[in-house]
């Protein structure tokens, strides 16, 4: 973060947070305190009215009746952008996590205080629930070198762990999307010790480095991927209660009934075969799969093993 940009950042927090240590700012800031103590002696300079307090209760504040030019929003502009940054602080985007709070302290400047304390009440009763999988750290600037990648179409060294396996392998690879699925963010692409399409987690890279060479893609990727995504034809047999619950689910997209009787019977295209797996093994009274053969087999065969596992 810039000078300037770190001493707005005072200003912002102060506003929103009320007295604070220089410790405390130091903190928020991800910097020393002596950074900090020489930026408030800059803004001091140029009168920005910051009072001093010393002692143990000692810290700084900024008088309540200072000003900060904002963007013209309305509340409900602003409602909608506070809404987008809990959204993407909860996708975790790798990076740049510690900007969304200073974005929303920005936001927040701009509401009046008559609507301050019902918009607070508010997102501190809107919840996200979009992860079934919590990734762990991740390695300084992973973000910004897998842009430059795909930006440059350049291909990257990464070290790569395997949990599978317990091992850590050097890879070379030349990215062709960028992902975020269920709480995890991917990178696939061509690679390069496998000779194959992969796709990686990007919590599991451990080092990563932009290459001076271009990606080379041996296969067509478009095809290869159309080929992952190839659609299948299902026929199900759902209770209409249920029918009503999960027909605007993403793996009912392309969905048909043929039959309307005590129960529907319905044709899904989808390539979401684990959704469907998991949809018959969860609700068996309500939905039974008729077609393909293959799946009905696989069913029977994870029930089987259930069995024997919890007999």
């Amino acid at each position: 973060m810039k000078k300037t940009e770190r001493m707005n950042a005072i200003i912002y927090i102060l506003k929103e947070k009320g007295k604070l240590t220089a410790g405390e700012i130091a903190r928020l800031l991800e910097v020393s305190e002596r950074t900090i103590y020489r930026d408030i002696d800059a803004l001091s300079q140029i009168k920005v009215p910051i009072i001093a307090y010393e002692g143990n209760q000692g810290g700084y504040e900024i008088d309540p009746g200072y000003f900060i030019p904002s963007i013209q929003l309305t509340e409900e502009e602003i409602t909608s952008f506070l809404i987008l940054l809990k959204l993407g602080k909860e996708l975790k985007v790798p990076g740049l996590h510690k900007n969304y709070d200073m974005l929303s302290f920005k936001l927040l400047n701009a509401v009046s205080n008559d609507s301050r304390p019902q918009l607070e009440r508010f997102f501190n009763k809107f919840k996200l629930y979009i992860n079934r999988i919590n990734p762990g750290s991740y390695v300084e600037q992973v973000l910004e070198i897998i842009m430059k990648s795909l930006e440059q179409e350049k291909k990257v060294k990464l070290t790569y762990y395997t949990p599978g396996k317990d091992s850590l392998t050097e890879r070379e690879v030349s990215p062709y999307r960028f992902i975020f699925d269920e709480g995890g963010w991917y990178i696939s692409g061509y690679c390069h010790l496998r000779k194959a399409k992969r796709t990686f987690r990007l919590d599991r890279i451990k080092s990563i480095e932009l290459m001076d060479c271009p990606c080379i893609f041996p296969v067509d990727m478009d095809l290869i991927e159309k080929v992952d995504q190839k659609t299948d034809r299902y026929l199900l047999e759902i209770a209409p209660r249920f029918y009503e619950i999960i027909k605007h689910n993403y793996y009912m997209e392309d969905h048909k009934i043929l039959q309307n009787t005590e129960r529907l019977l319905v044709e899904v295209l989808t390539d979401s075969k684990n959704a469907i797996l998991e949809l018959a093994l969860k609700n068996p009274d309500t939905l039974k799969v008729i077609e393909p053969k293959s799946i009905c087999d696989e069913l029977r065969t994870i029930v089987k093993e259930l069995v024997q596992t919890y007999d």
